[in-house]
């Protein structure tokens, strides 16, 4: 079945921006969909106090929460994508391709019958969208202008894992059914070959400091460095097992692992370990943002927030979460962190904006939220 636009109307939705009491009125019951303090998505931790003990300061959080969006369908995202200030999420469980706009609280528009979305790559010069279809061996192309869809282009094998190149003429994409990585010509819409990894690929980066796709092998616990000729230029052996996502800060040359329990920074040159810093069980996506120097790190339940100046990794907060999901992003522009997961069986994006030092001198984010 082709896919097809679908455009999401307001009254369909339930809003997901939740009043703050004090904007409710004195009489009025609290509505049924308000988050209180008890059923806040940011879960509250508490440490039991013996008899007469001091009790321990709240832990200062660095973000806030801003909202929570409701997603139609079950849960079960692949990855996301921020363009033209909407949020992308490639929804596995829903055959979609969601739109969410953060400013409104609410889906504003999806992309149906998608067969099982997984990787997605965002041309921002060109305004187009490119979703890998695992189910049917092809990757969707989607417009900016109307989130309209625009076809399809067939590839061997099914596709995972995109990346633009700089030009946004080359799109990589890796097949973890058989540990390929190819590159496709967007103008001309043909493959351009494809290299046998050696291992199976997970996440992916284009490095434009070395013109180089990077990919983490999660069997091998290995990074490589591919070039637009196919040709390996680096293959890194790291200390740390299952990778499976990678974020890159141009100023440093430094790649940042996810790895089983940690998350490492490496030199992108020959892979030397900087540091590394302890990370929850499971944790999958990574999240750079080189305005602040701050890395995300999302695992099943939890956020980990970490500094990394100068390629120095510094754990700043650990924010568990009843939003059970992988994924993290953030848009500069609207300063804005999005978690998408699921909750009670019920698709959902957590919204989060960093605290400044003196907001988060002032309020516990955990029991601060409504």
């Amino acid at each position: 079945m082709m896919p097809i636009f679908r455009s999401i109307l307001p009254f369909l939705l339930a809003s997901a921006c939740w009043p703050a009491a004090a904007q409710a009125p004195a009489q009025a019951p609290a509505p049924a969909q308000q988050l209180t303090a008890n059923a806040s998505p940011i879960a509250q931790t508490q440490t039991a106090t013996k008899p007469n003990a001091t009790p321990r300061p709240p832990q200062k959080r660095s973000l806030r929460q801003l909202g929570l969006v409701e997603i139609p369908g079950s849960p079960g995202f692949d990855q996301v994508a921020v363009a033209s200030g909407k949020v992308l999420l490639t929804h596995t469980a829903g055959s979609s391709l969601d739109v969410v706009d953060p400013a409104k609280r609410r889906v504003v528009a999806q992309v149906i019958n998608l067969q099982s979305p997984r990787g997605i790559a965002v041309d921002t010069a060109n305004g187009k969208i490119y979703v890998a279809q695992a189910g049917n061996n092809s990757i969707a192309v989607v417009n900016f202008q109307g989130w309209q869809y625009s076809g399809s282009i067939p590839v061997s094998d099914p596709p995972n894992t995109l990346a633009l190149d700089d030009s946004g003429q080359r799109l990589y994409w890796t097949s973890a059914q058989n540990n390929s990585l190819s590159i496709l010509d967007l103008s001309t819409r043909q493959n351009l070959g494809t290299i046998d990894l050696g291992g199976r690929p997970r996440g992916m980066v284009w490095n434009q400091e070395r013109g180089a796709a990077f990919i983490a092998l999660q069997d091998t616990s290995e990074i490589v460095a591919v070039d637009p000729k196919l040709q390996v230029l680096s293959r890194f052996k790291i200390n740390g097992s299952q990778p499976t996502n990678l974020a890159y800060d141009p100023r440093t040359r430094r790649l940042y692992v996810a790895v089983r329990s940690a998350v490492i920074a490496i030199n992108d040159q020959d892979g030397g370990e900087s540091n590394r810093v302890d990370a929850p069980m499971g944790v999958d996506d990574l999240w750079f943002a080189p305005e602040s120097g701050t890395l995300y790190a999302a695992s099943p339940g939890e956020l980990t927030v970490i500094k990394a100046g100068d390629g120095q990794l510094t754990v700043v907060d650990n924010i568990p979460s009843s939003i059970k999901g992988h994924n993290v992003a953030f848009d500069p522009e609207s300063n804005m962190i999005f978690l998408p997961g699921g909750r009670e069986g019920k698709s959902a994006m957590l919204l989060l904006r960093p605290m400044s030092a003196e907001q988060a001198g002032e309020q516990d984010v955990a029991a601060k939220v409504k």
